[in-house]
């Protein structure tokens, strides 16, 4: 009779173990979705190209972004903090810092900011959402783009 117990409760906990192992297998399947493809992006308007490299590292993603300026003269800028702003899946732009100024020669590029990173999401489609916000001679300046990225 005894051998009976020990039996049933050996056939439970491993009925326990396995059931535990396949939750957390299914839950790391759906959480741990990594970015389909790095990418480097550029849209431009009028001098200004707007620079987006999107990186999936270590279950992070990290966006890279950057201004370059191509007209022939010599410019001022001013802009808010921060200078491009990126939110991910809730279009959500926050231009709070105070002005910021810097003159830009033909070709420099302009990256005040460090990269904004995020937690890789579960699997599936999201917008990421890039603005640039900024004044060139008096006259404000906007470059907007969204990126859809796919997790899996």
């Amino acid at each position: 009779m005894g051998g009976n117990v020990i039996r049933k409760v050996a056939i439970v906990l491993l009925v326990f173990i396995i059931g535990l192992m396949c939750f957390l297998y299914w839950l790391f399947q759906f959480n741990d979705a990594t970015l389909v493809s790095n990418k480097s992006i550029s849209k431009q308007v009028d001098d200004f190209i707007l620079h987006i490299r999107i990186e999936d590292i270590d279950n992070e993603v990290q966006v890279f972004r950057s201004i370059q300026y191509m007209g022939e003269d010599s410019v001022k800028i001013v802009h808010s903090t921060p200078l491009i702003s990126v939110s991910f899946k809730v279009k959500n732009h926050d231009f709070t810092g105070g002005p910021v100024s810097t003159i830009l020669g033909r070709g420099e590029s302009y990256h005040p900011q460090d990269a904004f990173t995020f937690a890789s999401p579960k699997k599936g489609k999201y917008n990421l959402y890039v603005k640039a916000r900024f004044c060139v001679n008096g006259e404000e300046m906007t470059i907007d783009y969204v990126e859809n990225l796919i997790f899996e």
